[in-house]
């Protein structure tokens, strides 16, 4: 794949290293001076420098608190044209005039010479090409407060959070946008970032990391398999891989509220009292399929429990699947077409409606699709209620190249409705049946390479990346709310195939499945009894871990010690808040398995197996 126009592959490198070589003599000071120093390319320049002092308070976009500055440092902030040429109208969200960029700089003392970018989240965005604004989320400026030089970019679109920049005003696709968005955001940020720590600095990094979630894990991804050689290390985190498929086919449960119960979000009440069914149905899955008693689920793929065979959920005296019902309550029991609507949820988006119960371990945990189904749908005991309650609609507009397939105000999900002038008319996702949104998925799969520059990020020829020597970590939680991680596991396993299997990979790459770990840059856990410090999740940088050590920062530190040492990381510890529990999470395919009978709240009761 290759970045057309001004932004080509040989144009971003030869620019970005044929800037390094005479930078490396004297460092600067923050000021103003940087912008007449810092001119690596006729497109670039700086729009602000801001000398940050010891123990001020930072608010980034994403904190519920302010970050303090453990240091001083010096945010330098970039605007890197050209922007979307197709838009002429200023005022549209799609309108841009480049890439914005952050790079925060610890002071020349207390740099540790080391360069950990960050990646963004959902549809990114933010202030980082506003002089008065912070772009980037609270890791990115944590990872300076512990000593790293650390660049975040805004993708390309101001507008946080908004995904409305897709969209032209005329209504069309917004190529080039989509175009930054998916690759060339974060080859400059990756080139700027490094041109401007040696002029900084006067000297190169010893080592560069790429660090990101989500979003962001996408675009650690890309560069992965298209451009390695920018970064040693990968720390990849969830990343929202296969947004083709699993972003489309997020409306699924709507169609399937619509077909078989006769409603959908935009019915509120209807939508609302499902959605603590399905919680409901959520705690009978943990309770059948939970054996070490944790509140949360080791393996949530080898959980086979069907809430039509399950007399505690069905309503009192409903005919289920070989058993009458029994439960009472009419808030969270079931009928027999609710369980079934449940069980065609959790399969997944399928071109006819049809569900498989007897779906195998194996199949639902990535290593194939079933009979019929899209693409895998979240783990059983995952909270799934915005789904139920709210229309995933975005995937389907893109796909089909019309915003009026977009959700409307009562029916979005958080970061919709869109903006766009071309027509007022939404919930078009309403007219859909399996059928429509099946040709939607297979639309917005077969429009990669043209309309959207590959967003999907499933290349599976690793081969530059593994003949560089560079680095890979990742990891999906088994809970993840956002993104199913069969379709991550799909993924790896098809570098498996492509890469000459498990111990081939593991010499570049490797990965890690948390159980009860649900969708967040900071750790959060989902546990159907609200118990979330009872979870063992990674220790990571974030609002209550602002100057983390080694030890407080642990897939990351694996990472670095892979790189730096030839240490490859294997199984890691990981323990709950309230230090109740801890167990091993295993480089994969290896699991984290409970003995069986020793104390479950006790690490020695587990193995990676």
């Amino acid at each position: 794949m290759s970045i057309k126009g001004k932004g080509t592959r040989a144009a971003l490198l030869l620019a970005a290293f044929g800037y390094l070589t005479p930078a490396l003599a004297d460092s600067l000071s923050c000021d103003d001076g940087i912008k007449s120093a810092f001119r690596p390319d006729a497109d670039t320049k700086v729009v602000a420098v801001r000398l940050v002092k010891k123990g001020e308070e930072l608010k980034a976009p994403d904190a519920p608190q302010p970050v303090t500055a453990a240091a001083d440092l010096c945010l330098v902030k970039l605007l890197v044209g050209p922007g979307a040429t197709a838009e002429k109208d200023s005022n549209a969200r799609s309108y841009s005039e480049g890439i914005g960029i952050e790079v925060w700089l610890p002071t020349h003392a207390n740099w540790n010479e080391r360069i950990r970018n960050y990646g963004g989240g959902g549809w990114v965005g933010g202030g980082h090409r506003y002089a008065d604004k912070i772009g980037s989320k609270v890791p990115a400026i944590v990872n300076a407060n512990i000593g790293y030089a650390s660049g975040t970019t805004d993708a390309g679109q101001p507008w946080y959070q908004d995904g409305s920049f897709a969209f032209l005003s005329n209504g069309k696709i917004n190529v080039e946008a989509l175009r930054d968005f998916s690759v060339r955001a974060m080859v400059e940020q990756a080139v700027k970032t490094k041109a401007l720590v040696n002029l900084y600095y006067g000297k190169t990094p010893k080592y560069a990391y790429y660090d990101g979630h989500s979003q962001g894990g996408r675009q650690g991804m890309k560069l992965v398999q298209e451009y390695p050689e920018l970064y040693d290390g990968y720390m990849i985190a969830q990343p929202a891989l296969n947004i083709a498929k699993f972003g489309t086919a997020g409306l699924y449960p709507q169609i399937v509220m619509k077909t078989e119960l006769g409603f959908t979000s935009a019915n509120k009440i209807e939508a609302a009292a499902f959605a603590a069914k399905v919680a409901a149905a959520n705690k009978r899955a943990v309770a059948v399929c939970d054996k070490a008693g944790l509140g949360f689920l080791l393996d949530p793929f080898a959980c086979d429990y069907n809430p039509a065979r399950d007399a505690e959920l069905l309503c009192a005296r409903e005919a289920g699947e070989g058993v009458t019902g029994n439960n009472a309550d009419a808030a969270t029991c079931m009928s027999l077409k609710e369980a079934n609507a449940l069980n065609r949820i959790w399969y997944g988006a399928t071109s006819d409606g049809s569900f498989d119960t007897a779906q195998s371990t194996d199949a639902r945990s990535g290593k194939s699709l079933g009979k019929n189904q899209l693409w895998w749908a979240f783990t059983k005991s995952t909270g799934i209620g915005t789904l139920i309650t709210s229309a995933s609609a975005y995937g389907v507009a893109l796909a089909l190249q019309d915003v009026s397939y977009a959700p409307d105000a009562s029916t979005a999900s958080s970061g919709e409705p869109i903006t766009n002038g071309s027509t007022n008319v939404r919930n078009k996702w309403m007219e859909l049946d399996y059928a429509g949104l099946a040709d939607a998925v297979n639309k917005g799969v077969a429009l990669q390479p043209t309309l959207f520059s590959d967003l999907i990020t499933d290349k599976a020829d690793l081969g530059k990346l593994r003949d560089l020597g560079r680095k890979v970590v990742v990891y999906s939680g088994l809970v993840d709310d956002a993104i199913p991680p069969a379709g991550n596991i799909n993924y790896h396993e098809r570098v498996v195939a492509a890469m000459g299997g498990h111990a081939e990979v593991q010499k570049f790459m490797r990965m890690y499945l948390l159980p009860g770990s649900a969708h967040s840059s900071q750790g959060r856990a989902y546990t159907v009894g609200g118990k979330n410090d009872t979870v063992p999740l990674p220790k990571l940088p974030g609002n209550a871990n602002q100057t983390p050590t080694r030890e407080q920062d642990q897939f990351f530190t694996a990472l670095v010690d892979w790189v730096e040492k030839g240490s490859a990381p294997g199984e890691i510890m990981l323990t709950s808040r309230d230090k109740s529990l801890s167990h091993p999470v295993c480089v994969y395919p290896l699991r984290t398995m409970w003995s069986g009978n020793g104390d479950a709240k006790q690490a020695a009761s587990y193995s990676c197996r």
